[in-house]
């Protein structure tokens, strides 16, 4: 009996452990808000929209670190661009495709052009 109370209480404390590790990690990624760590994670936390296998970066953010630019050249290999436009609620604007919206802390939007396969994100941190 002594040794079942010992298994589960183990199981317990590993399995918050793990909850808050977890949790812990992606705070600190919905935190970093400049170009250098998890800036795909964080644009993804942030906004909700998937970004998906990338064949070029190009990323820019101000002084500030109360703006972010990324520009992101999609994979034309391993993305079907008619169903990550579905998947991720793009809407048609001016032959471009776009995604837009504001949390409290959070204003975006997001361009994506299929010609040339440019996913553009502006994240304001407010």
């Amino acid at each position: 009996m002594k040794n079942l109370i010992i298994i589960i209480s183990s199981i317990a404390v590993i399995g918050v452990g793990l909850i808050f590790g977890f949790r812990s990690l992606v705070s600190h990624i919905y935190n970093h808000v400049d170009c250098e760590q998890f800036n795909i994670d964080n644009i993804e936390v942030r906004t909700g929209i998937d970004i998906p296998a990338v064949s070029r970066v190009e990323c820019n953010c101000n002084e500030e670190k109360t703006m972010k630019t990324s520009t992101f050249t999609l994979d034309s290999e391993k993305v079907q661009l008619e169903q990550y436009v579905l998947r991720n609620n793009f809407k048609v604007s001016n032959g471009l495709y776009e995604n837009s919206g504001e949390r409290a802390d959070t204003r975006w939007n997001a361009i994506l052009d299929l010609e040339t396969r440019q996913l553009k994100v502006t994240i304001e941190y407010l």
